[in-house]
């Protein structure tokens, strides 16, 4: 397939040396086994009072981070207000629509105090409402 040629002009040349590879080699490591030793037996200090107590603090984290949520639909205001100021922090935040007795914005939440809420709305514009004032809070897709 390949046809060797040898250079045509010889001026201080080092030798060309075509360099082979074999595709199909297969290699093989030299596995060396562990000599099975006893190891000397170390005497362990229990104190069984103060592990049982950090076992239960453990649990007690471990149930409370994986407790399942209500659909985003089913929560009530408070909690749907939760939810997103809890997207809020490191995450993209979800596109809703507020409803009140007389509008609905559409936007995103970016604060909320005790009483207001502030949205930005898609035009661009911050709007301060009254929690009290907002009926409804459902998250739309985007389009």
């Amino acid at each position: 397939m390949r046809k060797e040629k040898k250079p045509l002009l010889y001026i201080q040349q080092p030798r060309m040396i075509d360099v082979g590879s074999n595709m199909q080699n297969t290699y093989k490591g030299s596995a060396k086994k562990a000599e099975n030793r006893p190891k000397p037996l170390v005497e362990v200090k229990e104190e069984p009072v103060e592990a049982v107590i950090e076992e239960q603090r453990e649990v007690l984290t471990t149930e409370s981070y994986f407790r399942p949520l209500k659909p985003f639909r089913e929560m009530d205001l408070e909690g749907k207000i939760g939810y997103l100021e809890a997207s809020i922090m490191g995450r993209a935040p979800f596109p809703c629509t507020f409803q009140t007795e007389h509008v609905s914005y559409r936007g995103v939440l970016r604060s909320s105090d005790s009483t207001t809420l502030t949205i930005k709305t898609f035009q661009g514009e911050d709007v301060v409402l009254e929690k009290r004032a907002v009926k409804n809070i459902q998250i739309i897709g985007l389009k």
